[in-house]
């Protein structure tokens, strides 16, 4: 799933569906050309074409466009950071069938954040909070794949530590749904790292928000949360008692 422009490590319904639930629109480098010839030349032509191959299944052909196009807006780091955006929420929901993609899409991210960062003042489309919450993703995804106990655990406590740097933000943001899939994502992680009691606090948070914002994964996030408390405190059977 893909709310707010994020989405939870869950499996991808289809390629389709998270490209429509993207916030980024190609308008805006469709108008910037319009405006200004010099500016992005080619590159919204590029981006349909890309993503027109990855809705085929065609990664190989559509990765490189994307590229092309990112490289194209060298001289319009805005435009360009909304396409970073785009294109690493599409490589991170690719990693699912190819785990050698979620560096690249932290690499995207992690620029988005510094163009962030180092242009206070300028309204972007996603908090930075949101794109800290993009790169936990990132490691919390590719901690799944790996086979080596040390290298897991050192995505996931990156994974932590990105996740929860950006709570605060989201929630004095008012960024309710993205608050709650945070939430979400940190007790998952925390329960992947075997800290049930932790895991439960967040998915209790997570279920909260659900509950009070009328948001759709209320019902199986109070499954996730009651099978987590059945971890911690199991029910006994009932049974006849021995004379």
């Amino acid at each position: 799933m893909l709310p707010s422009c994020q989405h939870r490590t869950r499996p991808l319904a289809c390629l389709a569906a998270l490209l429509a639930a993207l916030c980024l629109p190609l308008s805006p480098l469709v108008v910037a050309q319009e405006n200004d010839p010099k500016a992005g030349t080619d590159v919204a032509p590029l981006i349909m074409e890309a993503e027109e191959y990855a809705l085929e299944g065609s990664y190989d052909l559509a990765l490189p466009l994307y590229e092309r196009a990112i490289a194209q807006l060298k001289a319009e780091p805005h435009q360009q950071s909304q396409l970073r955006y785009r294109y690493g929420i599409i490589l991170n929901a690719l990693g699912a069938q190819r785990p050698d993609l979620y560096p690249l899409a932290r690499e995207q991210f992690e620029a988005v954040l510094l163009y962030i960062e180092s242009s206070p003042g300028i309204p972007f489309e996603h908090s930075a909070a949101r794109v800290r919450s993009a790169i936990a993703h990132t490691f919390h995804q590719e901690s799944a794949v790996q086979e080596m106990p040390n290298r897991r655990a050192l995505m996931l406590r990156r994974a932590y530590q990105m996740y929860t740097g950006a709570i605060e933000q989201l929630r004095a943001e008012g960024d309710w749904q993205n608050l709650a899939i945070t939430s979400f994502n940190i007790g998952q992680v925390c329960e992947w790292q075997g800290n049930l009691e932790e895991a439960i606090q967040w998915l209790e948070q997570a279920v909260a928000l659900d509950r009070k914002h009328g948001f759709p994964d209320l019902e199986e996030d109070q499954a996730y949360l009651t099978a987590l408390r059945e971890l911690v405190n199991p029910q006994q059977p009932v049974g006849k008692t021995a004379i």
